[in-house]
């Protein structure tokens, strides 16, 4: 692939996925196009793996389109129903795994 054309790829990737958390962040968080499939089937799930860590994850009903962002504090739509223990025992997995621990708030 020539890398003009890869680049566009990527700087649309990016665009749609910065579109999702917009949409996050103003509290659409079921039904939104899929950056993949094109479709209104993209749902906002939480994780909250440990006390100073959330997670916002998209989610395509339709198609394998998934991604996550790691938030620098509590998302303001977060709420229990809206945690997927599923994806927190998976993010919970990677804070245990990583080598360079976050210090604990207040040391920071």
């Amino acid at each position: 692939m020539p890398r003009e054309r890869s680049q566009n790829q990527t700087k649309n990737e990016l665009s749609s996925q910065l579109h999702l958390l917009q949409e996050a962040a103003m509290g659409r968080l079921d039904n939104l196009e899929c950056p993949n499939c094109r479709r209104a089937a993209v749902s906002v799930w939480f994780s909250h793996p440990v006390a100073d860590a959330y997670r916002t994850w998209f989610i395509c009903a339709d198609c394998d389109f998934h991604t996550r962002a790691q938030n620098t504090e509590r998302p303001q739509f977060f709420s229990d129903d809206r945690v997927s223990a599923e994806l927190e025992e998976h993010d919970l997995s990677i804070v245990r795994r990583t080598i360079f621990k976050k210090p604990p708030q207040g040391l920071i």
